[in-house]
């Protein structure tokens, strides 16, 4: 999937990203204005046609020449530059490259550089990774508390209802209770 091939070609001046077995073109208010699929068709976002005489130009550009289109789709980009640019996925500190830093720039496999997400620096990212995880581990603490508790209050009131029963059967012995199926 060549984002740039496609960037360059049409002179696209609005952000463009790799999506999921797509291109998305957008703002950095909106991230899919319009989206490339594989195929060299195109669809607009939920936002519908844009009256934006850029994103109008893109389209009509586009969808004169759809094999043109889809070329550029499967062709390998190119870089001029390869910047090292570091982000985090769980434990992985990982390596992408990047032609510019920082938002709203993308790297060479098409991912928006967020500020929060992406660093020229890896011990930032490394900080970042450690800080995130620190989070996660207090938020679940929080609900094993608090599920811990609920677990409590229900093996209470489940209890009252086997003792309420038992009371029942104890003073009414000659009338069954219906069967209850546990799910």
């Amino acid at each position: 999937m060549a984002w740039k091939n496609i960037k360059d070609h049409y002179r696209i001046g609005h952000i463009v990203k790799a999506g999921d077995n797509c291109i998305k073109i957008g703002s950095p208010y909106v991230s899919d204005i319009l989206t490339i699929l594989p195929d060299g068709s195109l669809k607009w976002g939920l936002l519908g046609p844009s009256d934006n005489d850029d994103l109008a130009r893109y389209h009509a550009e586009m969808s004169a020449d759809p094999a043109k289109l889809r070329e550029l789709y499967h062709a390998p980009d190119t870089f001029s530059i390869s910047l090292p640019v570091y982000t985090y996925q769980g434990a992985e500190i990982i390596e992408k490259q990047c032609e510019a830093y920082d938002w709203p720039n993308v790297t060479h496999d098409g991912h928006i550089q967020y500020e929060n997400t992406y660093s020229r620096h890896k011990d930032e990212v490394i900080g970042w990774a450690k800080h995130n995880a620190a989070l996660g581990m207090k938020m679940f603490r929080r609900h094993i508390r608090e599920t811990t508790q609920r677990l409590k209050e229900q093996e209470i009131q489940l209890a009252k209802e086997e003792l309420i029963l038992a009371s029942l059967d104890r003073d009414h012995p000659h009338i069954p209770c219906p069967t209850v199926n546990d799910d």
